[in-house]
């Protein structure tokens, strides 16, 4: 695994961790986890809902509003998973859940499933039945996680990024919040 791919692997770690609001997906069963790092335990949210899946079965889904990893026991079901979410790495159509970066590829990797925080990600969908308890003891999980694509390097150096259009109607955005 390259350097590069790995730090990407580690952000990605991190920011699902400590993230407010989490997603988990395993076949056609969605947890979202709401307000989890909120002191006020009574603030804490926990929803279920079936929805069609956007990956297959042999894979868990982990997604916020920043990042999105793919978590499987086999490199083929991690690969086809990625492969249908894409390389927008929006896995939920009209959802502003998962990648909020430039135009990336996945990387698929072999990692340790007793690496610190993807035991945490996979512990807890252990603790709310998306995962068996095999996942918990598995030496090696394959995951699948976004790199930005390097376009080109301007005269310092600097990698440049290509990032995707943004909305064409900012209106319906709007109108989005102000129902609420």
């Amino acid at each position: 695994m390259r350097e590069v791919d790995f730090r990407y692997l580690t952000s990605a770690l991190e920011s699902l961790n400590s993230s407010t609001d989490l997603v988990l997906v395993r076949r056609g069963v969605k947890a979202t986890l709401s307000h989890q790092n909120s002191p006020y335990v009574s603030h804490r949210e926990l929803r279920f809902e079936l929805v069609p899946p956007p990956t297959g079965d042999d894979v868990l889904l982990v997604v916020n509003g920043r990042k999105v990893l793919v978590v499987g026991r086999t490199e083929d079901a991690v690969r086809k998973a990625t492969e249908t979410i894409g390389r927008d790495g929006r896995p939920f159509e009209g959802s502003h859940l998962g990648w909020d970066g430039p135009w990336a590829d996945w990387v698929v990797e072999a990692v340790p499933g007793r690496m610190p925080r993807l035991k945490v990600l996979v512990q807890l969908a252990y603790d709310y039945g998306l995962v068996e308890d095999d996942w918990i003891g598995m030496p090696l999980l394959y995951a699948g996680w976004l790199v930005p694509v390097v376009m080109e390097w301007d005269e310092l150096g600097r990698p440049v990024f290509s990032w995707p259009d943004p909305p064409s109607e900012p209106e319906e955005v709007e109108a989005e919040f102000e129902e609420d």
